[in-house]
């Protein structure tokens, strides 16, 4: 099946006439309930009179209408383009498993929720990502080791400095494109972040994101091919600030350097579908490759995966928690007014460690890789 017909029937699912659709009144009320995705994706096939066909995933998405409009107090908007929605009537303080059920839908379908006003402690936020999984300690670095709470699981984000000693990571610099943790063989899965301080708007320090199913959905047929079965080896030495990580080497040659191997191409476990998964530009490496042909496909595959078409900027607000898939994502942010207050507290849980499924090649796009004339 052509990519052109394959990405119009998941259009002609998620979002006819160029809208995304909403559930029936009755899926709504399954899902609020708990049934399990699957079954709601085989009474959906039925209804719509679709041929039978093998379930391959636990979630297939391209099944399935994305999660839009209003479930009881809480309303799911879908942002723009081909990613994210905010999620209005929710208290992250008052997370009960309905509440959950809605999220965490939203989470995969949006790939990036946001919720604005949020007034979370950071046992508010442990106790919010605690529900998406096992946590993600980060690497332990100077920063963390002077400023760490009682809470071990959040890392604060900032550019301020108290006693002329930092209080959190990353400071007012270009934070590059990057997947978290995609140096280790279990990378990140739901990263969260909440805003306490922001500067100005206007003073930079927006957080940008690009969906990795749309990505790999809009290349090449050729490229794709070329790609399926290929394995970067992601670099362990440096940081997304382009730092020495604590006790690694630099290492000039990255075919010489430490990291584990991932697929180019990905299969998401809970929703079947396929995304490019590159980690970080900086020293990665085309395993099988000459070094000129690692750098020429790297830099390629990152020219596409960057194109402002593919994603959003984020404004932040005061009170905004954004939670956002890991798996099939990438993000940065750019540097900022060094005279302007920036204080973020983060944590993440961990998702799992990437494979391409056997059919990989034949997967259908998710429904959000298709919107906009992405297809």
């Amino acid at each position: 099946m052509s990519r052109e017909l394959r990405c119009r029937r998941a259009r002609n699912r998620c979002c006819p006439g160029s809208h995304i659709e909403r559930p029936t009144a009755s899926h709504v009320r399954r899902l609020a309930a708990g049934h399990s995705p699957v079954l709601l994706m085989m009474q959906t096939t039925l209804v719509g009179g679709a041929r039978a066909m093998t379930v391959v995933s636990p979630l297939p998405h391209a099944m399935r209408p994305v999660i839009s409009g209003r479930v009881g107090n809480i309303e799911v908007i879908p942002l723009p383009g081909v990613m994210g929605a905010e999620i209005r009537g929710l208290d992250l303080r008052r997370l009960d498993d309905h509440s959950f059920r809605i999220l965490h839908r939203a989470y995969l379908d949006h790939l990036l929720v946001l919720l604005r006003g949020q007034q979370l402690r950071d046992g508010d936020m442990v106790a919010v990502a605690r529900r998406f999984g096992e946590f993600e300690l980060p690497p332990v670095t100077a920063e963390q080791v002077a400023h760490r709470g009682t809470h071990p699981e959040i890392t604060v984000v900032s550019n301020v400095r108290v006693n002329d000693a930092p209080i959190g990571e990353l400071g007012d610099g270009e934070v590059i494109w990057h997947s978290d943790y995609s140096f280790r063989e279990i990378i990140a899965g739901m990263r969260m972040l909440h805003a306490l301080e922001v500067p100005p708007a206007g003073e930079g320090a927006n957080t940008e994101f690009r969906n990795m199913y749309a990505t790999y959905d809009a290349l090449p047929d050729v490229l794709k091919r070329r790609i399926h079965g290929a394995t970067i080896k992601h670099d362990t030495a440096y940081d997304t600030n382009r730092r020495l990580r604590r006790g690694a080497l630099p290492v000039a040659d990255p075919r010489l350097g430490d990291g584990p191997d991932h697929p180019i191409v990905s299969t998401h476990p809970d929703t079947g579908c396929n995304s490019l998964f590159l980690g970080r530009r900086p020293r990665h490496y085309v395993n099988g490759c000459t070094l000129d042909e690692s750098e020429a496909l790297l830099d390629a595959l990152w020219a596409h995966a960057t194109q402002p078409r593919f994603g959003f900027a984020h404004a932040w607000r005061q009170g905004d928690v954004v939670l956002w898939d890991n798996r099939c994502t990438i993000h940065r942010r750019g540097a900022f007014n060094p005279a302007a207050r920036r204080i973020m507290h983060a944590t993440q849980v961990k998702g799992h460690k990437p494979f391409a499924a056997a059919d990989a090649a034949s997967r259908p796009p998710h429904p959000r890789a298709c919107l906009h004339g992405n297809g």
